[in-house]
């Protein structure tokens, strides 16, 4: 399958994630399962939607901008194994967390981003539809990030920058997604989700990492 057809389908898997998990958080049923609901929301409506219809826009269309402008050093076409793809994948992963932990707790908490962040932070308890309120700049540079840890580390296999890209963009989601659900198989994205919670009710809080809770627990920061 081409490149273009297998991002096109992440971003069309990650749209209907979002959705299916903005409902959820709605749903009645689990209305006991939201982790910090607030009846009194602030961001809603036209404070809302305008900036992720935005947002939405902008990281589709700058993942094909930085993925083509980078194609002859992150791309390598063959027919690898499956194992090798994995492992590709699961090594651009970490270095790509362990970056952004340190680009999120040092530039964006402190200096010189921070007033970039603040947008984010507006949101003190984040369902899904939170995760693409971001000022536009935070858009970029994660995914700016995430395609340099990719050349850094490949090239890799069309394949490969797909997984982790949809591993990126899922786990986004899921972590904002403002559930508990202690039951397989949500148990440990429920974890991270209550992590991220935590996160949001301070910009003077722990929990900078973004896929894994390894570094602020290396680096004492877990909260």
């Amino acid at each position: 399958m081409a490149l273009h057809s297998m991002l096109l389908i992440v971003l069309l898997i990650s749209g209907v994630l979002l959705l299916a998990v903005k409902l959820a958080y709605h749903w009645a049923p689990l209305s006991s399962a939201r982790i910090n609901p607030e009846p009194r929301r602030k961001l809603w409506g036209w404070r809302l939607y305008p900036r992720v219809v935005a947002n939405m826009a902008l990281s589709g269309s700058l993942v094909f901008v930085l993925v083509y402008a980078t194609r002859p050093w992150l791309i390598v076409e063959g027919e690898p194994s499956w194992a090798r793809l994995l492992l590709d994948a699961v090594a651009v992963l970490l270095v790509y967390d362990f970056l952004y932990y340190f680009m999120h707790r040092f530039a964006f908490h402190r200096w010189p981003l921070r007033k970039v962040h603040v947008v984010h932070h507006a949101v003190r308890h984040p369902h899904a539809i939170d995760s693409l309120y971001l000022h536009p700049l935070e858009t970029f540079l994660g995914l700016a990030l995430l395609v340099s840890c990719s050349v850094a580390l490949g090239p890799v296999h069309p394949a490969t920058f797909c997984v982790v890209f949809a591993v990126y963009s899922f786990l986004n989601i899921l972590v904002h997604s403002g559930l508990n659900l202690p039951f397989f198989p949500f148990r440990a994205l429920s974890y991270l989700a209550r992590k991220h919670d935590v996160h949001h009710t301070s910009m003077k809080g722990g929990n900078y990492a973004s896929l894994t809770p390894i570094f602020d627990k290396l680096f004492g920061t877990a909260e």
